[in-house]
């Protein structure tokens, strides 16, 4: 069927029927979103920092639909009809349900840790783009969606060219506070090592020397100062210290991940409630259970 070039580079068939450009001149940036390894990774010159080899790369295809094994649809009827005019392909060529030679059967985008630029008004770029938009159990498509509702299994994050300037301003704001909160506490070893414990998820020795946590919160602070500097202004942050202390003191008892008073073996938590460090901490902290809190930092500053 013949077709006729409008304004703005869309494009019409002999019906009258619009074909929409959905290309724009827009840079998109694939950055790294390093994961904590609480180890040696954690330090930005290691080869394996964030958990990802230096010079790997990850391959991302079209995901599969678990309800019908189908390929997920990456493109809108609009963009597929667009691309496939543009890049010259035959009706239908970018259609997940081609039972033969179907386009996206070895389609893939390989991304390394120093990340990939689109340029969204580049067709072959912009299908990637969509393609790392589908795998959003990998790639967080923006900033905001990275920072409101993180995952763990997150490798990516998607950042717009009107976005880098500010979240790089954003990470040296969380740092310098960071840096500033730890000055306050830098002579506190008790309240450097939970700290550390809480971040790396694992128990140091009451031994550990003060020297290796500072260091420890140093890599910390560069790997993720946001948050970091979440754990470390945790209005609850004292309790869970003195609840530490105590535990290791023997004041208080500890089954699983549930906190007693060693004295009655009562939970340190209300009715309904189960006595985790944060729900313990919290429950300290109430007014009503102050009594309980100034026995335990009494005994906690007996041995320091």
């Amino acid at each position: 069927m013949e077709e006729k070039t409008t304004r703005r580079g869309e494009k019409k068939d002999m019906t009258g029927a619009v074909k929409v450009n959905p290309l724009r001149n827009e840079r998109i940036y694939v950055r790294f979103v390093p994961q904590r390894m609480g180890n040696m990774a954690d330090q930005k010159h290691h080869v394996l920092y964030g958990g990802l080899a230096e010079g790997a790369t990850i391959s991302l295809c079209v995901p599969l639909l678990r309800s019908t094994g189908h390929y997920k649809n990456v493109l809108t009827n609009e963009e597929k009809d667009y691309l496939e005019d543009i890049l010259g392909l035959d009706y239908n060529a970018l259609s997940v349900y081609k039972k033969e030679n179907n386009y996206w059967d070895n389609y893939h985008v390989d991304v390394t840790k120093e990340g990939i630029h689109l340029n969204l008004d580049d067709p072959e770029q912009f299908i990637k783009y969509k393609v790392l938009l589908a795998n959003d159990d990998i790639i967080a498509p923006s900033v905001e969606e990275l920072d409101k509702r993180p995952k763990a299994t997150y490798r990516f994050v998607l950042v717009r060219e009107s976005e880098e300037t500010g979240l790089e301003n954003s990470k040296m704001d969380a740092t310098m506070a960071s840096y500033k909160e730890f000055g306050k506490i830098e002579d506190d070893v008790d309240t450097m090592r939970v700290l550390v414990e809480l971040l790396d998820g694992k128990p140091y020795a009451i031994t550990t020397k003060s020297d290796f946590l500072r260091a420890r919160i140093n890599t910390l602070i560069q790997a993720d100062p946001k948050k970091f500097h979440q754990y470390i202004t945790d209005p609850y942050l004292h309790a869970k210290v003195i609840i530490r202390r105590a535990t290791e003191l023997g004041k208080l008892t500890k089954r699983g991940d549930y906190y007693y008073l060693k004295a009655d073996g009562s939970p340190l938590c209300e009715n309904g409630e189960n006595p985790t460090l944060s729900i313990a901490a919290r429950y300290i902290n109430l007014p009503a259970h102050q009594d309980i809190k100034f026995l335990l930092e009494s005994e906690v500053a007996k041995k320091d």
